[in-house]
């Protein structure tokens, strides 16, 4: 009996199963506890006539660039409740801010509809994420459902089963018509909780949502808005009002007060209409801007002055507000206090805005500022929610976004912490004080969202979100930030001074400064140094196949790959024929995109420029572009060719005879003019930067197929033919290895005879020595040649400076079909067999040598010997192929190997996971050189960028998932590898990859092959389940196979049985 009860009980486990392992392996992105994702933003479904503006935008909460793939947005009918449009989003990209934007073609999105597609309702539209059977026609599902929305344009409309599928539990929203005269659409806010709702709201398709929260104001509840004081009668001044959209105002008293005498000066009844975006605008009646309600006539200006000076709203009317009474505490709706230097009366402020201090109004700026409520609408009579900002009459205000933000922590060492957690607005204003002094930016407390406060051993950590205005503003609140943190030591805290402890700074990824600023890490980062980023030309494609020259182009790049503004840069195009400029573009007020790049080109080439040209503009050659950066200089057409304001310049030519002397001389001298081979490709070709980031460098270009807005080509189509002759060895460093060699291989027999060996050294890239070669490769397939310090072949002196590697720069050793070069010349491609390019540092690594290949990084701080030897390793890049090992003269090469490897799973933090997919090959370089760097200074075994194998990444959530394996030449290297593996994966220190600072994940899976989902642990345990349980009805199928074979082979005693003649035949059977 219990064995039947056994079976049964997994037989019932066998059936429920399935349910189980469903609810754990199918999780939507809505149920999964994610940093960030992506939601519907806002929609307009019903646009004013003909549907014509209608659109749907997308928002990823990270607020920054992200990849859309594995997204659809499906659109339902509440007729039938079937998709009627599914557009699948694999490939698409936000912008910057982490907006995507669908819609009709009046409001420039990134997919483009025909109008009136969007139906008005009731109907719904619906995100999904995975690999769901989205199309057309097919019912309502929630399988894969991250968001929804349900709308409508009636309140009588129903979907009840959009409802109950999509959106259990929330009705149908309505889109109302009556909120706005011209049109309207739904956009999605955050709450009084912090909760994401839906309201009515003013178009902003591609900008942030106003978010007015209209459900917290009423007929009673009045805010000011806005503030513009005055100096003179002559000047603009202004109070702005916000209220309910479209409603009437009425019993409702404007009080000014003078601020230390607490006197009323000012008294006004307000009524009238709010606007549809419910402001209600108070000024002078002859101004240039139309006011709402006029002050009243013979009104001393101006009304409103500068501070000390209070503003309140009082229910009631003016009869009962008499100036030089003290105020009334009842009745009152909101009170601002302001002031320039002079402190207000201590009892005014605790009558109308108590425990608050006054607004400081610190004019940073130029022209205008007005004072800016930006914490609408539940927050009243608190100086702590304005902002000084342009003035926006009549219009919402110029607030500070959640799209320009990031997260900041600092610690403060306090023994008594827990009083501290009190304190956290204390802190707050500190640092609002800190940084403005700091940038004098006119940043305020309401710039600071979110702050918290938590005790850690060292003291207090305090977290906060800096936002602002614009990527400008914050790259400066950031620079701010840091300086806070670094200088002083001590902070003054409530008449305390307190430690402010930098190491607490962490995650933060300061962004790009503008040229000339030198661009910062935070302390406790491993990288030992950063470039700044800058803009360089990329790209010019100035010859196209066929007489329409309408492809032709200039691309700009910026190394920050951010989006980079392009306020006095210049671009100039010079004819080679008279070195003077034919064409002259002022980039002032155009923006690189997200990811750095900026077009110029003909107008009708895909994609489009972002400045066009008239077809054949961009002459063949031997011409020049150059760009200039200047807020001074005035660049012209048919000026002479400058050097003055020169940021980057490229000379070319598409003529191999032609010349352009003038323009190298001035623009890049000392330097051949570039030629852009028609040769290379059959469709067309362009000169591209490959080599390095070196600006004014004529060798950093080469010929490609175009790429313009994308990643330069910059590899070759073709496999090159490996040389007859190939370098093999160079052995470099130690002052204990009795001989320096060179170690060339190629096939038995071959002759060196016209071959020369050059040594190259130092930032000029000129030739050190020169050696001609002799002889031939040996029965080994290999020839080494001593740099024994002597004379070397035909008498050539040859020390150990001429090849050692420097931290100046690069140093190489080439193979040339020619007899030999001069000392003192340049290097060059022509007659090029062969070559090998090193250096002590890679951070050093660049110049006149880069076109001869790829850079390696050799120890230059320790006397063991060293060799770069060429390796052919499993998986690595082609274009690496040497790598740093012991010395072999004469013998196969210590290489790398498969046997001795370590797996390698990192998972990093980064704020901006889309930046490594989208240039993975380029993110990947990097942080490849970053963890050889890390290992090389924990180990000291000697490693390079090609023990690296099989590198490659993944994106998930706010995670960049990497794997590979890091090979090793014999078990002890191997072994001191996984104690650094360890040891990195174990570091709470941050480290920079490409000027971004990244910090190590404990929440790494280690994928098999290439990872694209983490499931939970509960999916994992239902498999388990799943194997426990087939694996058990397989045993018992077993078993009872084994016993039934058993019962055959060995009947039973049947001889007192009698059977019947039937049962005979079976048996015998």
């Amino acid at each position: 009996m219990g064995d039947i009860w056994h079976v049964g009980l997994m037989v019932l486990v066998y059936i429920w199963f399935p349910k189980v392992s469903a609810q754990n392996l199918i999780k939507t992105p809505r149920d999964q506890k994610t940093e960030h994702t992506l939601l519907i933003n806002e929609v307009n479904a019903d646009s004013p006539g003909e549907d014509t503006s209608e659109f749907v935008e997308l928002y990823h909460t990270s607020g920054q660039t992200a990849r859309l793939d594995g997204y659809y947005l499906v659109f339902y009918n509440g007729n039938g409740n079937r998709a009627y449009k599914v557009l699948n989003l694999q490939g698409k990209v936000t912008n910057s801010q982490g907006l995507f934007l669908i819609g009709s073609s009046s409001v420039n999105p990134a997919i483009v509809i025909p109008k009136n597609t969007i139906q008005n309702g009731p109907d719904a539209i619906a995100l999904y994420y995975g690999k769901g059977n989205y199309k057309e026609g097919m019912s309502v599902t929630s399988y894969g459902l991250v968001d929804a929305l349900v709308h409508k344009t009636k309140k009588t409309d129903r979907a009840d089963t959009l409802v109950r599928v999509l959106t259990p539990g929330r009705d149908a929203f309505l889109e109302d018509s009556t909120f706005r005269t011209m049109d309207e659409s739904i956009e999605r806010c955050r709450g009084e909780d912090s909760q994401w709702i839906f309201q009515v709201a003013m178009p902003s398709p591609g900008t942030d949502n106003h978010c007015i929260l209209t459900s917290q104001l009423n007929a009673s509840a009045v805010l000011i808005s806005e503030v513009l004081a005055a100096s003179s009668s002559e000047d603009f001044e202004f109070i702005e009002l916000q209220g309910p959209h479209s409603t009437m105002l009425r019993d409702i008293i404007l009080v000014l007060i003078d601020g230390q005498t607490k006197d009323i000066y000012f008294t006004m009844d307000v009524y009238g209409k709010t606007s549809l975006d419910g402001l209600l605008l108070i000024g002078p009646a002859q101004s240039k801007t139309s006011v709402d309600l006029p002050f009243p006539e013979n009104t001393t200006r101006p009304v409103v002055r500068g501070g000390p000076k209070a503003i309140a709203l009082y229910r009631g009317n003016s009869s009962s507000f008499v100036p030089g009474k003290a105020l009334p505490v009842t009745g009152l709706l909101d009170a601002f206090v302001y002031t320039s230097n002079e402190e207000p009366n201590p009892e005014l402020l605790e009558i109308l805005t108590p425990g608050r201090p006054a607004y400081k109004e610190k004019r940073h700026q130029l022209g205008d500022v007005s004072m800016n409520q930006c914490n609408c609408c539940s927050v009243t009579r608190d100086s702590l929610s304005y902002v000084l900002s342009r003035p926006t009459p009549g219009k919402l205000n110029d607030c500070p976004s959640k799209r320009f933000s990031q997260t900041l922590s600092f610690c403060l060492h306090v023994a008594d912490c827990q009083e501290w957690l009190l304190k956290s607005e204390d802190i707050l204003m500190t640092l609002v004080q800190a940084l403005d002094g700091s940038c004098s930016c006119g940043i305020s407390a309401a710039y600071f969202k979110e702050p918290k406060a938590a005790c850690q051993d060292l003291g207090l950590v305090f977290t906060t979100l800096l936002t602002a205005k614009s990527e400008d503003q914050l790259s400066s609140l950031l620079l701010a930030f840091k300086t806070f943190l670094e200088t002083p030591g001590l902070v003054s805290f409530d008449r305390r001074n307190i430690t402010v402890e930098s190491s607490c700074f962490k995650d933060i990824n300061v962004p790009d400064l503008p040229p000339g600023v030198p661009s910062e890490i935070p302390e406790g980062t491993q990288e030992p140094s950063v470039q700044v980023a800058k803009l360089l030309i990329n790209e010019v494609n100035p010859d196209n196949p066929g007489r329409g020259e309408d492809a032709e182009y200039i691309e700009l790049f910026y190394t920050g790959r951010t989006r980079f503004d392009l306020q006095g840069y210049w671009l100039v195009l010079y004819n080679g024929k008279n070195s003077r400029a034919y064409q002259v573009l002022d980039l002032s007020g155009h923006h690189t995109d997200e990811l750095g790049y900026f077009l110029v080109g003909s107008s009708t080439m895909s994609p489009a420029s972002m400045i066009g040209l008239p077809p054949n503009t961009i002459q063949n050659g031997a011409d020049a572009v150059a760009l200039y950066y200047s807020n001074t200089t005035l660049y012209a057409v048919n000026m002479a060719v400058t050097a003055e304001g020169l940021v980057d310049a490229v000379v070319y030519t598409s003529q191999m005879l032609e010349k352009a002397d003038q323009l190298v001389k001035v623009l890049v001298p000392g330097q051949s003019i570039l030629y852009e081979n028609d040769s290379h490709s059959t469709e067309d070709e362009s000169l591209s930067r490959c080599h390095s980031l070196s600006t004014k460098l004529q060798s950093s270009f080469q010929v490609t197929m175009v790429t313009p807005l994308g990643e330069n080509s910059c590899s070759s189509p073709s496999a090159p033919v490996p040389p007859a002759i190939r370098i093999s060895e160079l052995c470099l460093a130690g002052s204990t290895t009795p001989h320096h060699f060179v170690e060339l291989e190629g096939k038995p027999g071959t002759s060196l005879g016209g071959l020369s060996l050059v040594f190259f050294l130092g930032k000029e890239g000129k030739a050190r020595a020169s050696i001609p070669l002799r002889g031939i490769i040996g029965a080994t397939g290999l020839f080494t040649f001593a740099l024994d310090r002597g004379h070397g072949h035909d008498g050539t002196n040859l020390t150990s400076k001429d090849f050692s590697a420097t931290n100046e720069g690069s140093s190489a050793i080439a193979v040339y079909s020619t007899s030999l070069i001069p000392g003192g010349t340049k290097a060059t491609s022509e007659n090029l067999v062969d070559a090998l390019v090193y250096t002590c540092e890679p951070s050093k690594a660049g110049g006149h040598l880069d076109f001869l290949g790829p850079s390696y990084a050799v120890p230059c701080k320790d006397d063991r010997p060293v060799s770069l030897s060429r390796c052919a390793c499993g998986n690595a890049s082609a274009e690496l192929q040497f790598a740093v090992s012991d010395p072999t003269p004469g013998l196969q090469n210590s290489c790398p190997q498969d046997a001795f490897a370590v797996d390698l799973h990192l998972c990093l933090l980064t704020p901006n996971c889309s930046t490594w997919t989208l240039h993975q090959r380029r993110m990947l370089k990097s942080l490849g050189r970053v963890l050889v760097s890390s290992l090389e200074e924990k180990c000291s075994c000697g490693v390079s960028e090609l023990y690296l194998q099989g590198l490659n990444l993944t994106c998930v959530g706010s995670l960049v998932k990497v794997w590979g394996q890091v090979w090793a030449r014999q078990p002890e290297q191997q072994q001191s590898i996984e104690t650094w593996c360890q040891g990195f994966l174990a570091s709470p220190h941050t480290f920079s990859v490409d000027d971004r600072v990244l910090k190590i994940s404990p929440e790494c899976i280690a994928p098999e092959n290439a990872p694209s989902v983490s499931h939970s642990s509960a999916s994992f345990q239902g498999w388990e389940i799943a194997l426990f349980v087939m694996g058990s009805l397989l045993l018992m199928f077993f078993v009872v196979s084994l016993a039934f074979y058993f019962i055959k082979r060995h009947p039973q005693n049947y001889t007192n049985i009698e059977m019947n003649d039937c049962g005979e035949i079976a048996a015998d059977f």
